[in-house]
């Protein structure tokens, strides 16, 4: 009977056993699970703290740039568009200048005599009034010309030296 009773107790100690060491076998692979899920979890969370401050830099930059724009916004708010755009063309020297305006004067030639065929064209003036017209303008678009071309000349000879 001690026998038995002994056999039944190893027996039982050796299914306690074995349980126990499965359990403790599966606790510590759970261990090293979660040591493993901590290390990632306290990379993720440098990270994050990296890109927080990365985040307030660009916030800060963002704030300093805002007011600056806000400054020369306030600064120049009365200029106009267009005297900006005059400023930005003006050419540098009196030659230039004059050459711009010559080539204005023939564009609005150009302009004048399209229109003047146009007005004809509708019978709105005669041929009379046009060829009297665009004959006038063809005059004074060949001496634009002519300026314009003196004026390249002198442009030229200035940037040459």
């Amino acid at each position: 009977m001690f026998t038995k009773i002994e056999h039944d107790l190893k027996n039982r100690y050796q299914i306690f056993a074995s349980r126990y060491e499965a359990e403790m076998n599966a606790l510590r692979q759970q261990e090293q699970e979660l040591l493993a899920g901590a290390e990632q979890i306290t990379e993720i969370l440098e990270k994050v703290e990296g890109e927080k401050s990365k985040i307030r830099e660009t916030i800060e930059l963002f704030k300093s740039k805002d007011v600056e724009l806000r400054e020369f916004l306030s600064q120049h708010e009365k200029q106009t568009e267009e005297d900006m755009v005059d400023k930005q063309i003006e050419p540098k020297t009196a030659l230039f200048k004059q050459y711009l305006n010559l080539y204005a004067e023939e564009s609005a030639l150009d302009d004048a005599i399209y229109y003047m065929a146009e007005a004809l064209r509708n019978d709105v003036i005669n041929i009379q009034v046009f060829l009297r017209n665009v004959r006038t303008l063809a005059r004074k678009k060949f001496m634009v010309r002519a300026l314009m071309n003196k004026v390249r000349e002198q442009t030229n000879k200035c940037e040459v030296k």
